[in-house]
């Protein structure tokens, strides 16, 4: 086996009475952002900004970061491109970073874009959607915050108003104390250890499409998933939004586990996230839960 990572992966937007202190991730939560369970380090990249230079994101390491992806012709993009200068006007100074990843579109069209709408906070351009791809930005807006670390603290798509007292208080509270990651850990287990059953399952990528195993398990609402995603063939992804799961692009013998508590019947979607050929769009497959 080429590479095998565990992360464990448990969104919640609501937390009862714990006994724990409300944390950063508590916080973020409140606000209708997703956090992962653990420490998930953010996948680094490099990519082209718009005076030609090639930035990664490990080179903004040490700051917080903003990141997040757009297009110039996203209706909710550019409502929210606003209230993201603003918090970069009040930030900045700080240790907070702004990188905005443009999804496959010309230098011309963004710099005319950034020009109208005065933004000066950096920007990227994801010239082929593969970065959009690997963080599964989908639908966009779609935003991460990252620590001074690299780690990622929380998820979200959709546009808001990003320079509300509320966020602004939270961001703050960020750069200058950090994530205690243990304590949310302890916190987040606590609701855990309160829902169903733990379902194993195996998900193996092959070109193009998926195998499940066990074919025909049930899930249900509260049940624990433990997902083992494995490369049979090629190079393919594997995201499932709802929960926040991404897997790193796999290849033949590569291996990723994810757990998550289900929070709702019906289905849960999944697919390859990687561009992988004239299949990709036939990547998609479902996990059912039962009422």
């Amino acid at each position: 086996m080429e590479m095998k990572r565990i992360i464990y992966i448990f969104l919640i937007f609501l937390l009862g009475t714990t006994g724990y202190a409300e944390t950063v991730q508590d916080k973020l939560m409140n606000l209708g952002i997703a956090i992962p369970q653990n420490k998930v380090e953010a996948i680094d990249f490099e990519l082209e900004d718009l005076n030609g230079e090639t930035r990664s994101l490990s080179s903004y390491r040490g700051k917080v970061v903003f990141l997040n992806f757009w297009a110039t012709w996203c209706g909710p993009c550019r409502i929210e491109m606003p209230s993201m200068q603003r918090v970069y006007n009040e930030l900045k100074d700080e240790g907070f970073e702004i990188v905005a990843v443009d999804l496959r579109e010309d230098k011309k069209k963004v710099k005319k874009f950034i020009k109208k709408y005065e933004l000066t906070f950096p920007v990227l351009l994801d010239k082929t959607g593969k970065v959009g791809g690997i963080y599964g930005a989908r639908a966009i807006p779609t935003t991460y915050i990252i620590d001074r670390d690299g780690f990622i603290i929380g998820r979200t798509i959709g546009a808001r108003e990003w320079d509300t007292q509320e966020i602004i208080t939270v961001f703050r509270e960020i750069l200058e104390n950090g994530v205690e990651y243990e304590l949310a850990s302890m916190a987040t287990k606590a609701v855990a250890d309160t829902t169903g059953e733990v379902k194993e399952i195996m998900i193996e990528t092959f070109t193009w499409g998926f195998d499940i195993s066990p074919p025909n398990v049930t899930i249900r609402k509260g049940d624990k998933v433990r997902l083992t995603v494995r490369g049979k063939d090629g190079t393919h992804g594997f995201t499932i939004p709802e929960y926040n799961i991404h897997a790193r692009p796999l290849k033949k013998g590569d291996e990723e586990v994810f757990e998550f508590v289900v929070n709702s019947s019906g289905k849960i979607k999944f697919e390859c996230n990687v561009f992988c050929g004239r299949g990709h769009k036939k990547m998609k497959g479902y996990l059912k839960v039962a009422n």
